[in-house]
């Protein structure tokens, strides 16, 4: 039988599709493991692996974005980092996931929030890092800082 050749928009078209699959899965451990990563302590924190970093902001009427910024220096190999949104009295708002091949080592992502559905306070981001070393043998995953910012009222 002879074979059907592969253009490269099907090549192109099939990676894509691979790359989705990939973030759907991610995330669905994510949401079904939001509840338990973002209030488990038990990892240790690695300073030395990054930060996140958000400003001080008005809660704005509404749904609105508020950035943030990650910077990270993992160790070798393929890594994962997972973010998560804690606001006011510890209620779970979103998350967030980066990884290799997708996303810099650093950059800036955002995290929806409504008035509606929180109140003014102080926030959390917690941020867990994971890597899997190229040869498959080793893995780690740690936690980086706790960052804290505030969402105030409008004056």
């Amino acid at each position: 039988m002879p074979q059907q050749s592969r253009t490269v928009s099907d090549a192109t078209r099939t990676s894509r599709t691979s790359v989705a699959l990939a973030l759907m899965m991610i995330v669905s451990v994510l949401v079904i493991g939001f509840g338990v990563a973002s209030e488990r302590a038990d990892g240790a924190v690695h300073p030395e692996w990054g930060e996140t970093a958000a400003k001080n902001r008005v809660l704005r009427k509404g749904c609105h974005n508020y950035k943030y910024t990650y910077k990270i220096t993992p160790p070798h190999g393929d890594w994962g980092l997972e973010t998560y949104l804690i606001g006011p009295g510890g209620k779970r708002l979103g998350s967030g996931v980066m990884a290799i091949g997708m996303d810099p080592k650093s950059g800036k992502d955002k995290f929806r929030i409504c008035k509606a559905t929180t109140r003014p306070g102080v926030f959390k981001i917690r941020a867990k890092l994971s890597v899997q070393e190229w040869t498959g043998k080793n893995y780690q995953e740690g936690w980086l800082p706790v960052t804290k910012f505030r969402l105030r009222k409008k004056r």
